[in-house]
């Protein structure tokens, strides 16, 4: 198992949780990354969100490489 460095960028309330806009993970794919962002935040597990690999929604879990960078999308609402 390779680990790769991330940058992981929060949204709305996931960055109200977290604590900040963006910060760094060691991880080898997207499963394995929602994990340790829910053991970092448990209250992350409240939140239904979606990841965003490099500005495309994930429709499945996937494999990460260096420097990718993923955004946690929480459900948004406005009009």
């Amino acid at each position: 198992m390779y680990l790769k460095m991330v940058k992981v960028l929060y949204f709305g309330i996931a960055q109200e949780i977290a604590g900040n806009a963006e910060e760094e993970f060691a991880a080898e794919d997207t499963a394995g990354l929602r994990k340790m962002i829910a053991e970092k935040y448990p209250r992350m597990n409240s939140v239904s969100f979606r990841l965003a690999l490099n500005g495309r929604l994930l429709t499945a879990e996937c494999l990460l490489k260096e420097k990718d960078k993923i955004a946690v999308l929480p459900p948004f609402s406005g009009g």
